[in-house]
């Protein structure tokens, strides 16, 4: 399956469109949502409640059935492993969209 997003590079301070292979999701301590895809050297965070993450974690369930999401949201791309600084971190509210 693949995921479509809105991806803002840390490192080079760009936004541009990016679609990926989904793995996965998880929510992490530090209050991201970390999407799992092909690229081995990046993460994508979503900054993101506990209670978001659970909504959008039943969204992305009740979609698996077809083959494109398409996530509306601002997602971090940053190396593989690292955080977003402090000040970046403001929890948003994620949607997949038809």
């Amino acid at each position: 399956m693949f995921i479509e997003f809105a991806c803002f590079d840390v490192s080079s301070d760009s936004e541009y469109t990016e679609i990926c292979c989904f793995y996965g999701i998880r929510y992490n301590r530090q209050g991201f949502a970390v999407l799992s895809t092909e690229h081995r050297a990046h993460d994508y965070l979503l900054p993101m409640n506990r209670e978001n993450y659970d909504r959008l974690e039943k969204e992305i369930s009740d979609a698996l059935t077809g083959q494109h999401l398409v996530l509306q949201g601002t997602v971090y791309r940053v190396r593989r492993g690292a955080f977003l600084p402090v000040e970046k971190k403001v929890s948003q509210v994620y949607h997949l969209m038809n």
